[in-house]
């Protein structure tokens, strides 16, 4: 993997466990609709940025991306300030957000700050009747209001499109809206996580949240009738890293360093600690211990520890007794399944006509 930071390209950091929403598939809401009590509540600081970012101080990152892993930045205490601190280390970033937070002079004064180096995704799944379903909490009027705002003040915002049975027939009249108003990229993700047939999300109300049926199921059967299971795939397919692809490392809002954005989930997650992926999970947490990857405590030299010197590629296409395979990385980057929403097949975007004139 990266060995030192002189190859890191790109950052992406989930810089809070805060969020105004209650998603049902998010890591951070538990199965009876409620925040997981395992989840820290907590955001990164300015000290913490001051630590990430000083190698980067004479070479820039080409990008730094905040993703919501767990939570949404914008809801975040600490966001001002580490936002304008860092631009300064970065060619581009970029900040995926549902968009639903803040009021619309706070979305202007965004654009006027982040200038040409941002811009914003803004995660909206379906229009005014049915993006609610699953954003939970959420207000499509008012995250709208607040995307006009950004972008007639000069921002460069993209639309996401999540594609559920609930919301496919709304698609077309979605990307419409978007180029009307100025979006510069209209994206549709399909989703591999309801493949699992035990997985049953709902909402508060009760109702079953359905993926639509897709190349992605057709992917999903295709795997089965080649291997025992979905667990024989992910033990025995070849692995090749799409962070390391990508130049790019993550960093968690508890400070930790993880090789991706999949890779530390199940240290929070409730739900899940008698499933594959947490005991492969812990075997390398007991074997280089709890804070191996605690970036305030060692900054840095996180990278010299022997989990991102040898164990972590050696698990993937070498594994022994004791470099065994990590469940996240054969499940996330095996080769025959594209199991995350933002690679391959399962990310179709769009350049609209708004972007090209």
């Amino acid at each position: 993997m990266f060995t030192n930071t002189s190859y890191i390209k790109k950052l992406m950091l989930d810089h809070t466990s805060r969020c105004n929403l209650m998603c049902p598939q998010c890591g951070r809401v538990s199965k009876d609709q409620k925040v997981n009590p395992g989840m820290p509540i907590t955001d990164l600081t300015l000290q913490d940025y001051k630590i990430i970012l000083e190698p980067f101080t004479n070479n820039k990152l080409d990008q730094i991306i905040h993703c919501g892993n767990f939570g949404d930045i914008i809801a975040s205490p600490t966001f001002e300030e580490t936002f304008l601190y860092s631009l300064d280390f970065t060619r581009t970033m970029r900040i995926e957000t549902n968009g639903s937070a803040r009021k619309p002079k706070w979305w202007t004064d965004l654009a006027n700050n982040g200038k040409e180096k941002l811009s914003v995704v803004f995660s909206i799944d379906g229009l005014k009747d049915t993006n609610h379903l699953y954003r939970i909490g959420s207000n499509f009027e008012k995250i709208i209001e607040n995307a006009t705002a950004y972008i007639k003040a000069g921002g460069k915002a993209e639309w996401q499109f999540i594609e559920f049975a609930h919301n496919y027939h709304q698609i077309d009249d979605a990307e419409k809206l978007a180029s009307k108003l100025g979006f510069t990229n209209f994206t549709v993700k399909y989703t591999a996580r309801f493949q699992d047939t035990k997985t049953q999300v709902k909402t508060r109300k009760g109702n079953t949240v359905k993926n639509k049926d897709s190349h992605v199921t057709q992917d999903f059967s295709s795997v089965l009738s080649q291997y025992k299971n979905f667990d024989d795939y992910v033990a025995n397919t070849d692995i090749t890293c799409k962070f390391k692809k990508d130049f790019r490392l993550f960093i968690d809002m508890d400070m930790r360093l993880w090789p991706c954005c999949w890779f530390g989930g199940p240290k929070y997650f409730a739900d899940k600690r008698h499933t594959k992926q947490w005991e492969s999970f812990k075997y390398f947490l007991d074997l280089y211990g709890e804070d191996f990857n605690d970036m305030r405590k060692y900054g840095w030299n996180v990278l010299q520890n022997e989990f991102f010197q040898t164990y972590l590629e050696r698990s993937w296409n070498n594994p022994d007794d004791k470099y065994k395979r990590i469940y996240t990385c054969g499940r996330t980057c095996g080769q025959k399944f594209e199991y995350s929403s933002g690679y391959g097949k399962n990310w179709n975007t769009k350049e609209l006509n708004y972007a090209k004139n």
